[in-house]
């Protein structure tokens, strides 16, 4: 057990193992300490040491000094801990294995590059290196000013990476805490900007989105001299494009308020959930399918070596004998060097599938290994030189082969009952790749550019199931995400486009899905509880599914199986976009799971533009309505705008508003959100 915790990260700290907190003497003593602790394994010449901190002195007199500090050290310490120094005639030190420092932790964490080690590295980041340590010579500051420099450099690159992160899986309020932390320190950085005005746009909040480009335009212009870029000028035109035209003035639109709650702790509560649903793993075996990694052209084959990977998730995944992570939490650890103890730790799985691709032509070699995640022991290997139209029989024989070693044999027929109905074209196929790929970028643009690739599958194969609950998702997308409008608007679209999907491939359980919900929207609760289940029937593991399920069942009139479909979506997706948590607080406000509906949706307080209502009602069935009031404003704010962009009729109130986004079939569910609603001061 370590005997000393020393802190560098923000102000210097050095605690004991117990947590009590030590003072020294003097500010040189505790420069010298924090000097050793920030490289604990090596050893330090007292010449070094004497010049580090008394430059300005004779060398005798300096070194005199030294062992006067290092004197003063030792008896400031208490006698238990003192052995963690290596003072020697010519050398001192620390002992490593004797201490715990931030900065080295904070290196290792960052070395290892996963989602959960580079937020755990953030969090380490108290401030500056030794933020206040001043009057210790100019050498010594010298030091420290290095040292300062180099870190912000890695700080810098540990959130770019995290904020990829966080796009990428549409986690959208820990990307904008994250995004407004990055322009502190550069707000010059036309990339952050864009991304942080995107973000806002995504939470439909139009007037912070265009108070930060009005900021940013005018330092560049104070600064540089210059103009924003084209495409911020474009984005800046479709922010323009979104302000109702009965406006006072588009150009003057108020910045929204920031205030929810949650906000500033969105990372740490998406952790703790996190933590909280691996810890409910059930005893089945689990998995988790690395991206298959292109060996070359790496950019241009990605969504090959990704799609592949999704395509047996979810063809794993309709084995209710195993759970499987969702897609996107697995591709998370596509560019790190975790070790697959790592990763079974990180995401609660016993197995990894990870592999590698090679396109040549019309060719493609892949090779494909099983591993246990807690001894790295290969359970399957395989490699496979087929052609492109071969590449579903060989994810056949992977499906067969992965769930015969977990799950033991099963039976062949099973085996058939189990596959989608493959496409016929290709083309078709890898088109249909691009735009699923696109789908998982949370902005309009990619919301468009997979409407074109999945028309032009469409093209070429009028027959592709999968294509037209590509459209169908895209549409929900867009509704969900931007145009905050009823889902109603796109019902029969979404009707004729799930139906026909579901007559073409009657095993596609995201078609299924997708026909349940636009059955829900349309009012048709038998139909969309007969096709909800039917999805979950085909695949009992597919995440998005089942966080869709988990609030439609709920509106329905089940909540229980919603909480039940909530939960095990929110565990085989430790990390997910924001709309998960939005969709399970319904099904556990809808069970009367206030606390837990408060907890799951703290992570996201904005996934919806009703989110912060249902946390408001919980708060209120509590009897704790004020801790709701923030929502209640931000919820208004919302309605002020459906009603200035003409979404409903000028008279329609907002509760009517609410219950419309959630129309409840059982009359108690439905009162008893209005009650939640009129106790948290709706009106």
């Amino acid at each position: 057990m370590p005997l000393l915790n020393i802190s560098l990260l923000g102000e210097f700290a050095c605690h004991t193992s117990e947590g009590q907190p030590l003072a020294f003497p003097t500010r040189k003593v505790e420069a010298l300490l924090a000097y050793l602790a920030a490289s604990p394994s090596r050893r330090h010449s007292r010449g070094i040491l004497a010049g580090l901190l008394w430059e300005d002195m004779p060398e005798s007199r300096a070194r005199t000094n030294l062992r006067q500090a290092l004197s003063r050290l030792q008896h400031a310490l208490p006698t238990e801990t003192r052995e963690c120094l290596a003072i020697g005639t010519q050398e001192v030190g620390l002992k490593a294995n004797a201490i715990t420092v931030d900065l080295e932790a904070f290196e290792r964490l960052l070395a290892d590059g996963t989602p959960e080690t580079l937020e755990r590295a953030l969090a380490l980041y108290r401030g500056p290196f030794l933020e206040g340590m001043a009057e210790c010579g100019e050498a010594f500051e010298d030091w420290l000013m290095t040292q300062r420099r180099w870190l912000d450099e890695r700080l810098q690159q540990l959130m770019h990476r995290l904020l990829d992160h966080y796009v990428l899986t549409g986690a959208i309020d820990p990307g904008i805490q994250l995004a407004l932390r990055l322009l502190e320190n550069d707000p010059l950085d036309e990339g952050v900007q864009r991304t942080l005005i995107r973000l806002y746009l995504h939470q439909d909040r139009i007037g912070a989105a265009l108070d930060q480009y009005r900021r940013f335009r005018e330092r560049l212009a104070d600064e540089l001299g210059v103009a924003p870029a084209p495409e911020t000028e474009r984005l800046k035109a479709e922010l323009l494009a979104l302000i109702p035209d009965n406006a006072d003035n588009k150009r003057d639109l108020p910045r929204e308020s920031d205030d929810l709650p949650e906000r500033p702790r969105v990372i740490e509560a998406a952790a703790v959930a996190r933590a909280r649903r691996r810890a409910e793993s059930s005893d089945r075996p689990s998995l988790a399918v690395l991206a298959f990694v292109p060996l070359e052209d790496a950019s241009l084959h990605r969504h090959l070596g990704d799609g592949l990977a999704e395509d047996i998730t979810t063809e794993l995944g309709r084995f209710c004998e195993l759970d499987v992570i969702a897609p996107a939490s697995a591709l998370a650890y596509r560019h790190t060097p975790a070790t697959p103890a790592q990763v079974g730790s990180e995401l609660g799985v016993d197995y990894i599938l990870e592999g590698h691709l090679r396109r040549r032509g019309e060719r493609l070699r892949l090779t494909a290994r099983l591993l246990a995640t807690s001894s790295a022991r290969q359970v399957w290997a395989e490699r496979y030189d087929c052609r492109l139209d071969e590449l579903f029989a060989v994810q056949d024989d992977m499906v067969c082969h992965i769930v015969g070693n977990l799950a033991g044999r099963i039976e062949d027929d099973r085996l058939a009952q189990a596959r989608r109905k493959p496409p016929q074209d290709w083309q078709a196929y890898d088109l249909w790749l691009r735009g699923w790929h696109a789908l998982r970028r949370p902005d309009l643009p990619a919301i468009r550019e997979a409407q074109r690739y999945f028309q032009q599958a469409l093209t070429r194969d009028p027959q592709f199931a999968r294509a037209y609950v590509g459209l169908a998702l895209a549409h929900l997308n867009e509704w969900a995400c931007y145009s905050w409008t009823h889902w109603v608007f796109l019902q029969q679209e979404a009707l004729e486009l799930g139906r026909k999907a579901v007559a073409l491939d009657a095993r596609d359980h995201r078609a299924h899905c997708m026909l349940g919900l636009a059955e829900l929207y349309g009012g048709h609760y038998e139909a969309a509880n007969r096709e909800l289940s039917m999805a979950l029937a085909l695949n009992p593991n597919d995440a998005d599914v089942l966080a869709h399920a988990s609030f439609a069942l709920a509106l329905a009139g089940e909540p229980e199986r919603g909480v039940e479909a909530a939960r095990k979506a929110l565990r085989l997706a430790p990390y997910r976009p924001e709309w998960y948590a939005g969709m399970a607080g319904i099904a556990f406000f809808s069970a009367r799971l206030y606390d837990e509906a408060i907890d799951t949706m703290a992570s996201a307080p904005q996934a919806f533009c009703n989110t912060p209502a249902f946390i408001a009602a919980a708060y209120a069935h509590l009897g704790h309505p004020e801790q709701g009031a923030s929502h209640r404003d931000t919820v208004y704010r919302h309605y002020r705008y459906q009603m200035a962009r003409g979404t409903f009729p000028e008279h329609t109130g907002c509760l009517d508003w609410l219950t419309a986004l959630d129309p409840y079939r059982r009359t108690a569910d439905a009162e008893h959100y209005l009650e939640g609603l009129r106790k948290a001061g709706f009106e």
